[in-house]
């Protein structure tokens, strides 16, 4: 555990890449992630929530199959042996948060995956985890991350985005120029489940 707390507050890239971030996006809200316990696409605004058009239950049985690929990761230290590591590419260390439309939370990562341009669906890059109440980190979505330049290099300027489950990964964030997708398949999303921000999630 002191490892990873090391880890996080100590190497100088994240925390130039969380001051970069922080500056180009002062309406996002980044704080350190707890320590481990020892054990839009197609979218609508309704009520002020943005909601997805496309209806879950259009890939009910593919989500199915995603938790059971990914279930064993409610365990984070199945996910740290796996090679999942705090942060992404070196930076992504903080909870990420925004200020109207809710959060996402502690971003795990695996970069032979993120190296990786390819997309599979059922092998994310990233995990994404929340604080629940008792101050653990519980498992809430999954992310596909891929760098725009890296997938452009391989497809061509200009090339249409990477795909998964129907929906086309988009670039939230034009600092790091990454592709981005979530599935809440672990934390209930009333914006729907693939969906980047769920307002039932908090940063502490």
């Amino acid at each position: 555990m002191s490892t990873l707390r090391k880890v996080s507050n100590s190497a100088s890239r994240p925390l130039r890449l969380a001051v970069t971030l922080a500056m180009a996006f002062p309406s996002m809200v980044f704080a350190e992630p707890p320590e481990l316990a020892t054990h839009a696409h197609g979218a609508v605004n309704t009520d002020g929530l943005v909601v997805l058009k496309t209806a879950d239950d259009a890939i009910k049985a593919e989500l199915a199959e995603l938790r059971q690929a990914t279930a064993a990761y409610h365990d984070i230290y199945v996910a740290l042996g796996e090679g999942f590591v705090l942060g992404i590419n070196g930076g992504v260390t903080a909870c990420v948060a925004h200020p109207t439309l809710g959060a996402m939370g502690y971003h795990y990562s695996r970069q032979d995956r993120f190296d990786d341009v390819t997309i599979n669906e059922l092998e994310p890059e990233v995990l994404v985890y929340h604080t629940a109440k008792d101050g653990s980190l519980k498992l809430g979505a999954v992310e596909w991350v891929v760098p725009k330049a890296a997938w452009e290099a391989v497809h061509g300027a200009g090339a249409p985005p990477p795909v998964v489950y129907g929906i086309a990964l988009t670039v939230i964030n034009p600092v790091l120029n990454w592709y981005v997708a979530h599935a809440w398949i672990w934390k209930r999303n009333p914006t729907g489940i693939l969906m980047d921000w769920n307002p039932r999630v908090t940063c502490p």
